[in-house]
């Protein structure tokens, strides 16, 4: 599967589901990029930062808001046209995004909250911002059989955060400095803490161990998760920006960009995704005010199987 033709393809249909209110067919969504539909959800939810159900919520809200404030349309039928089914959801829905009712958007000076459609051929833009950050480096390399050890939780894109600060508070690090000869591997730079993020599900939760990586047959103390990550071939990228959040916002897109101009595909059925926030690339810039760079690790499938 080809992620920007498939995503682009992905696009133009729901868009066609958002102007004629239909529901989404995820049977439609498997044909277009040939693969199941909850594998491509893992890849939606990366680019846009919504489920696609929400990507069709947002774009029918954003042009019914169009069609409030620039047509004599009534508040009823703006909610049959983009799929509502009632006036009251409408109206909940409506208020919930934009911050004011519909008859409120009816005025000329109304100000609306407005999501654009996704460009992934463009690649410069996420949900209507303009990505900023850029790929500094890009290596392929495999690497070895490993373990991930460390602190351990399921989480959401909107709770990442928390799992972080109870890494720092909890007695993780200590923990992984005993196995400090154990440690591994030579494409891992000095850092100050490694997420490894995986079993990505219902299109908002995945599960995250934050700690590092050691060799196979090492002992590990107790009250530190595993993981066995497979030895394989790897991407491994740099990507830099302003600040943490442009680089989180874009790295999928950036790293999907990256790898198909080299005619190489992500390997999606054993999929993990790896931020490394080294010493030198990001901690160190980032107590300096520069700009800060994140490596990934992303699994990438063999050429065999390409």
């Amino acid at each position: 599967m080809k992620s920007s033709k498939a995503f682009d393809e992905v696009i133009l249909y729901l868009e066609t589901c958002i102007i004629n209110g239909s529901e989404i067919d995820y049977n439609e969504i498997s044909k277009i990029t040939l693969s199941p539909a909850s594998l491509f959800q893992r890849i939606f939810i990366f680019v846009s930062g919504v489920s696609m159900s929400d990507y069709v919520r947002k774009r029918r809200l954003t042009l019914a808001g169009y069609d409030l404030r620039n047509s004599d349309i009534s508040a009823l039928d703006a909610a049959l046209k983009y799929g509502f089914q009632s006036h009251s959801a409408f109206t909940r829905a409506f208020k919930e995004h934009h911050g004011i009712t519909p008859t409120e958007a009816k005025k000329s000076t109304a100000e609306l909250n407005e999501y654009f459609s996704i460009n992934f051929s463009d690649m410069r833009f996420i949900g209507g911002k303009r990505i900023m950050a850029e790929v500094k480096k890009i290596i392929y390399k495999e690497v070895p059989e490993r373990l991930m050890v460390g602190l351990h939780q399921e989480t959401s894109f909107q709770d990442g955060g928390k799992v972080w600060r109870d890494f720092f508070e909890s007695d993780t690090i200590p923990k992984l400095n005993t196995l400090a000869d154990s440690k591994c591997c030579d494409d891992i730079a000095a850092n100050d803490g490694i997420g490894l993020m995986y079993n990505f599900k219902d299109m908002l939760h995945f599960n995250i161990i934050i700690g590092d990586f050691v060799k196979p047959d090492t002992e590990i103390p107790e009250g530190l998760f595993v993981k066995q990550i497979p030895k394989g071939l790897t991407v491994q990228i740099q990507i830099e920006g302003n600040n943490l959040g442009e680089i989180l916002e874009s790295a999928y897109l950036l790293i999907t960009e990256a790898v198909e101009k080299t005619d190489r595909e992500i390997d999606h059925a054993h999929f993990y995704w790896c931020e490394v926030y080294t010493h030198e690339r990001y901690s160190k810039p980032l107590n300096q005010g520069k700009r800060v760079a994140i490596d990934y690790i992303v699994p990438i499938k063999p050429p065999s199987a390409q």
